[in-house]
């Protein structure tokens, strides 16, 4: 019998697109084209997008904005956080344009979704009329999937191509014009200036352009938002914009300066003053499982859900240089399902550039073997370590908890264990069942079994 995926594959293309993109009508239709009724925000690139939705959300919240957010970790309908079944990113059309319309149903200003290359081409976003489309920056992902780098970059694209026709509902000669709380709302495109793609995703039209950037000087866009300094420490992130400083004590790395301006740009768009906001960025707690420190006795483990070579690296990059530990023990894995191969010798290269002890898990084996991804992974470490001539110990654990327990039995005083992949996702993905999954449970639990048999170790020797 043809499972799922076995079916798509055969049916023929321009026929698979008539059917979603006729899929996404029916429900834009049955929910009466909710997105036209209120302020859209779609949020895309490879990495960050989780963050800075949330960022965004956050912040908008504390401007007294009634919110509603669908993200990857977080579904909100203004204050309240709901379920959420499945763990897509980009949910399917049916579900977004409920969504949206029990956004508007409970008189949200604003809705904010994250989007994904492949929400795009199964035309998830198809009859949502965004208002605001934000480019984060694009890195090689999901290559077999979409045939080439190219076709990645277009699929994203397609965002900004909905943008530029969108229902004009903030046009300034219509009667209709919207406001939000009296705030005039034009279609805007945001953009990181830094990425080599950025010119690609400006060349779509929009009402008006801006831009972000920590290296990159422009001077076509209204607004360019550019930190004349900066700095990363351990307490987190400054920079200097507008002449205000501003500073998010509990965000980490060179990343989240991106994300906190990608943010800004928003309000820009949203044509909010910037002034002030440092107080609320102080409050700021790290969303969960992006770069989420705990702290033991002796050690820390910080997880995050870098998936990325780039994401990855930078990460190990970033803990070397703001906490310097004794020794860096990292938890690598990478997703199947087919999805990616490449890349997963290339996190093993990197895991044996950084890292001191390495354990390769299982992260989401889909429907692969998930040994074969593992050994995949293990191939690239033991390849990078040969050509250099250095040796470091490298295990294969297949049961996750397992494999984090024994990096917490290893950790010694000064040492950070790193996990990544997984970050606060809420399952593991074997086949077509998901089992129930807490990476920071699972760490906390680690901790505590490690204090116990100390203590028990103490006794034990004081008694005898």
């Amino acid at each position: 019998m043809l499972n799922k995926k076995a079916i798509i594959k055969i049916i023929p293309k321009p026929l698979l697109n008539l059917y979603h993109y006729c899929l996404a009508f029916f429900f834009a239709a049955r929910y009466n084209f909710p997105s036209r009724k209120i302020v859209t925000i779609g949020i895309t690139g490879t990495k960050g997008k989780t963050s800075v939705s949330y960022l965004i959300y956050y912040l908008l919240t504390k401007l007294n904005f009634k919110v509603a957010l669908s993200s990857s970790d977080f579904l909100y309908i203004g204050e309240e956080l709901l379920e959420k079944n499945n763990r897509l990113t980009m949910p399917g059309r049916g579900f977004l344009h409920w969504f949206l319309k029990k956004a508007v149903d409970n008189n949200c200003d604003i809705a904010i979704i994250e989007v994904t290359s492949e929400g795009l081409i199964q035309h998830r976003h198809a009859f949502i009329d965004f208002d605001i489309a934000v480019f984060l920056g694009l890195h090689p992902e999901h290559i077999e999937q979409h045939g080439s780098y190219e076709a990645y970059r277009n699929a994203k694209g397609k965002l900004f191509y909905a943008l530029e026709k969108s229902f004009r509902k903030l046009r300034r000669d219509s009667k209709r014009r919207k406001k939000l709380k009296g705030i005039d709302v034009k279609k805007t495109i945001i953009v990181n200036l830094d990425d080599f793609e950025a010119d690609y995703f400006l060349s779509f039209k929009a009402e008006q352009k801006i831009t972000f950037s920590l290296e990159t000087q422009q001077s076509f866009s209204k607004f360019h938002l550019m930190p004349t300094k900066y700095k990363i420490n351990q307490k987190g992130i400054e920079f200097i914009l507008e002449d205000k400083k501003f500073v998010a004590s509990h965000l980490f790395g060179k990343s989240s300066i991106y994300n906190v301006l990608a943010s800004f740009s928003v309000l820009k768009a949203l044509d909010l003053p910037l002034a002030g906001l440092d107080g609320y960025l102080k409050d700021f707690h790290n969303i969960p499982g992006r770069f989420d420190i705990i702290q033991s006795k002796s050690f820390k483990v910080i997880i995050d859900y870098a998936h990325t070579p780039h994401s990855i690296e930078e990460l190990y990059s970033t803990i070397l240089k703001l906490f310097k530990p004794k020794r860096l023990l990292c938890l690598i894995g990478s997703a199947g399902g087919l999805r990616d191969k490449w890349k997963r010798p290339v996190i093993g290269e990197i895991a044996a550039r950084y890292c001191h002890y390495i354990v390769i898990s299982n992260e989401d084996p889909c429907d692969e073997d998930p040994l074969t991804i593992m050994e995949a992974i293990e191939l690239g470490a033991k390849r990078y370590l040969a050509e250099f001539g250095v040796e470091k110990p490298i295990e294969i654990i297949p049961d996750r908890k397992e494999a984090i327990y024994k990096l917490v039995q290893t950790a010694t005083k000064g040492d950070v264990i790193v996990t990544i992949g997984k970050g606060a996702e809420p399952s593991i993905t074997f086949n077509d069942q998901e089992i129930p999954w807490n990476e920071k449970e699972v760490v906390l639990e680690a901790i505590k079994s490690k204090t116990k048999s100390k203590a028990y170790s103490k006794i034990s020797t004081k008694t005898s």
